[in-house]
C-alpha cells in the first residue's frame, strides 16, 4: 500500500468544521433578519456574532480532537505497528501501551497473548515437539 493515509479523526474533524460553519452562518442570518428592521448596523452585528460563535465553538472542538488523538489514535497506531511487525514474522515485537483500563488496553493485551502463543507454537515446531 502506497500513498498518504487518511485518518478517521481528520475526516470527523472536517465534518465537524463544516457543520460548525453552517451553524454559525445560520445564526448570523437569523441575527441579521431579527435586527435588520430596527438596527441599521444589523449586518455588522450578524457578522460579528457569526465569527464569535465560530471561534467559541472551534476552540473546544480542537481541544477534544487533541485529546482523542492522544487517548485513542496513538494507541491504535501503536497496536497497528505491532500487528504489522508480527505479521512480518517478528514474533519478538511486544506491544507497549500505557495501562489505562480501557478497551484499547484490552485489545493490546489480547494481541500480546496471541503473539506469545504464536511464538511458543513456532518454537515447539522448530524443536519438533509438535
Amino acid at each position: 500500500m502506497s500513498g498518504k493515509k487518511s485518518s478517521v479523526l481528520n475526516k470527523i474533524s472536517i465534518v465537524v468544521l463544516f457543520g460548525s460553519i453552517i451553524g454559525a452562518v445560520f445564526v448570523g442570518i437569523m441575527v441579521y433578519m431579527l435586527l435588520s428592521p430596527v438596527d441599521p448596523k444589523a449586518l455588522n452585528k450578524a457578522l460579528i456574532s457569526t465569527v464569535v460563535i465560530q471561534i467559541t465553538f472551534l476552540i473546544p472542538v480542537y481541544l477534544i480532537r487533541v485529546l482523542i488523538n492522544r487517548m485513542v489514535v496513538t494507541k491504535l497506531n501503536t497496536i497497528s505497528k505491532a500487528m504489522n511487525e508480527i505479521s512480518m514474522g517478528n514474533l519478538d515485537y511486544e506491544i507497549k501501551i500505557e495501562k489505562t483500563g480501557d478497551e484499547l488496553e484490552e485489545l493490546a493485551d489480547s494481541f500480546e497473548r496471541m503473539r506469545i502463543s504464536m511464538k511458543t507454537i513456532m518454537e515447539k515446531l522448530e524443536k519438533g515437539e509438535l
